[in-house]
C-alpha cells in the first residue's frame, strides 16, 4: 500500500476537516453523520501512515548510515596497508556525529513510534465505530454515542499533539528559572 501526499494545492482529507469531508448538508439522519465520521477517521490513518513511513524511512536511513559509517571506520583503521587511514576515517566518524545530531534533532524514530501508536487508536476506533454502525439498528443510533466517538477522536489527537510537542521541547536547551517566570 502506497500512500502519498495528495497533488499541490489540494489537502488530504484529514487536514481538511470533518465538515468538508462529511459534507455540508443540514439535518442529516445520524447514520450518514456517523458514516462521514468514520470516513473522517479513515482518513486520518492515512495521514498517520504518510508521516509514519516518512519518519520510518529517514530513521532508518541514518540508523544504516551510522552503522555503515561506523564499520568501515572501523575497518579503514585497522588495515595498515591503507595510506592516510586516519585522514579518511575521520570524516567517517565526523558524518557519525552529524547523523546522530540530526536524529537527535529531528527524533524521526520517537515520531514513527508516535505515528505508529495514534494510528493504531484511530484504527480502534474505526473499528468500534464500524461494529456499532453495523450491529445496531438505524432506529437505535444515539447522538451520545457518536459524541462519546468524537470525543475519543480529539482524545487521541491530543495525546498525540501533546507527545509531538514534548519532543520538539527536548530539543531546547533548558531555560533559566528568570526567563520561565
Amino acid at each position: 500500500m502506497s500512500f502519498k501526499r495528495p497533488a499541490p494545492g489540494r489537502a488530504l482529507d484529514s487536514e481538511r476537516g470533518y465538515l468538508e469531508v462529511a459534507g455540508r448538508e443540514a439535518d442529516r439522519p445520524l447514520r450518514d453523520t456517523l458514516l462521514g465520521f468514520r470516513d473522517l477517521v479513515s482518513a486520518d490513518m492515512d495521514w498517520c501512515n504518510i508521516r509514519k513511513s516518512r519518519f520510518r524511512r529517514n530513521a532508518s536511513v541514518v540508523r544504516i548510515a551510522v552503522l555503515v559509517l561506523t564499520a568501515a571506520s572501523t575497518v579503514v583503521l585497522g588495515i595498515q596497508e591503507i595510506p592516510a587511514r586516519a585522514s579518511i576515517a575521520l570524516p567517517m566518524v565526523a558524518l557519525v556525529t552529524v547523523l546522530g545530531g540530526l536524529e537527535t534533532f529531528f527524533s524521526w524514530r520517537s515520531r514513527w513510534v508516535l505515528m505508529e501508536e495514534t494510528r493504531y487508536r484511530f484504527n480502534r476506533l474505526r473499528d468500534d465505530m464500524d461494529y456499532y454502525i453495523v450491529a445496531t439498528p438505524t432506529a437505535e443510533l444515539s447522538r451520545h454515542r457518536l459524541q462519546e466517538f468524537f470525543d475519543q477522536h480529539q482524545a487521541t489527537w491530543s495525546d498525540a499533539s501533546r507527545q509531538w510537542v514534548e519532543f520538539r521541547r527536548l530539543d531546547r536547551p533548558p531555560q533559566s528559572p528568570e526567563v520561565r517566570a
